[in-house]
């Protein structure tokens, strides 16, 4: 059988169809090929709370793990404003689950340059104390057109604060929304070996240049090549999931899940033969994270 990363599906893939509740969601994921399922209770709701404290039961009746989970800090309100707190519930209930991976938005459009960084600095560091006394991971999660949109920015901040159990993850549709396809899979290079997270699907930029906003699709569409980005990840010797992307995805969504999962990019020989090594310079140092600056974030 050929080697494959472990394959996970996010359930926004199914958000299409809101009929699918948590239990059909489950089933659907594993019946189309996956390993496991990635939670996305976005925008967090009281009622996703019950799901939360206990995230793997239901996933486990189908034969899936539940490898991660996504929120969201809104740094234009207070930590004590129920969206924030909601998030910080988040960390205390959730059961079932090692990893959280967390955006930051701003919903409020500042009409001064705010010290971005100084802000997420300030909302991790109680999270981190949390994580730390439960035995959480947290991972950064670059959103273009975020505050934190980068992975540059987000390597940042992990190495400012220093904390065992903060990484940051690699969302391809996120870096490709802001540079190019070869820079996307420079910037991935230059830290694939130290990934808490990698996640990927088919994407399409809404217009035809950098900075835009990406559409998403199952893998075997989109107009970025993937190919390279999994080569990429095998040379580089990454050993965490391959976590698809689905947010926005419409219509035969069980079908869609199958194609993601029998891609073939997906397995490592495929992987290992798709880029000759000097198609990506990793040597240059002044090229650790070419384009990857931010239009948001302030040192």
């Amino acid at each position: 059988m050929t080697a494959m990363w472990p394959l996970v599906a996010m359930e926004n893939a199914l958000f299409g169809d809101p009929s699918l509740g948590w239990e059909r969601r489950c089933a659907l994921v594993a019946e189309a090929g996956f390993a496991g399922i990635y939670a996305v209770p976005y925008p967090l709701a009281d009622d996703d709370l019950v799901r939360l404290a206990a995230l793997d039961v239901v996933p486990a009746r189908h034969g899936l793990r539940v490898a991660g989970v996504y929120a969201n800090i809104d740094l234009a309100l207070a930590p004590d404003a129920p969206w924030n707190a909601r998030v910080r519930r988040l960390f205390e209930i959730i059961a079932g689950v090692s990893r959280v991976e967390l955006s930051f938005k701003c919903s409020v459009p500042s009409r001064e340059a705010p010290a971005w960084e100084e802000a997420i600095v300030a909302r991790l560091e109680p999270l981190l104390a949390v994580a730390e006394r439960r035995g959480l991971e947290v991972a950064l999660y670059p959103h273009s057109f975020y505050p934190l949109e980068t992975v540059r920015e987000a390597e940042r901040v992990v190495q400012r604060i220093a904390h065992p159990r903060l990484g940051f993850a690699f969302p391809v549709s996120h870096s490709y929304a802001l540079c190019s396809a070869e820079e996307t899979a420079r910037q991935l290079r230059a830290c694939a070996n130290r990934l808490a997270g990698f996640n990927v699907c088919g994407c399409r930029r809404l217009a035809p240049q950098p900075p835009a906003k990406c559409a998403h699709f199952p893998p075997d569409e989109g107009d970025l090549e993937i190919a390279p980005l999994m080569a990429v990840l095998h040379e580089e010797g990454y050993r965490g999931d391959i976590v698809v992307q689905g947010h926005g995805w419409q219509g035969d969504l069980p079908g869609m899940l199958r194609r993601a999962a029998a891609y073939p990019g997906f397995r490592k020989e495929i992987a290992a033969s798709s880029l000759p090594r000097e198609a990506v310079d990793r040597t240059a140092p002044e090229a650790r994270f070419p384009g990857a600056e931010s239009h948001h974030l302030t040192s």
